[in-house]
């Protein structure tokens, strides 16, 4: 994928395939990287921004091209980069593997969902604590 200036790759052991989102719907209290929900193949969905720049405006009414992903059993798209090539690649040390002349990093989807999931029930703690 794309994201930014540069390309990740989302490795295969948690790509369950490619989906058209046809909007993204924030909620209240998802702290970045958890960007909101959608439908994906007729499943709700949390949604995954990979720009640190955050997900732009148009992504909540258009339709979005995600990675469909499975972590620890929960289904998770991740966007905010474009999708631009497919395949088997060279791995070239600890996660990262060579993408053309480029070498390119493994996204940890795990590791980010858990950032989701952390900055989620860190901000239900802090609320918990300033309520009388």
């Amino acid at each position: 994928m794309r994201v930014g200036s540069g390309h990740v790759l989302v490795p295969e052991e948690v790509v369950r395939g490619v989906v058209m989102l046809p909007s993204i719907t924030p909620v209240e209290g998802l702290l970045s990287p958890a960007a909101g929900v959608g439908l994906a193949n007729g499943e709700v969905v949390v949604v995954l921004c990979l720009d640190p720049a955050g997900l732009s405006l148009s992504c909540r009414d258009e339709r979005t091209i995600a990675v469909s992903c499975n972590v620890l059993g929960n289904h998770v798209a991740l966007v905010g980069g474009a999708v631009v090539a497919a395949g088997m690649f060279e791995l070239e040390g600890e996660g990262r593997v060579r993408w053309g002349e480029e070498l390119v990093d493994l996204v940890d989807v795990n590791a980010l969902y858990a950032e989701a999931e952390a900055a989620l029930w860190a901000d239900r703690t802090s609320f918990a604590e300033a309520s009388p």
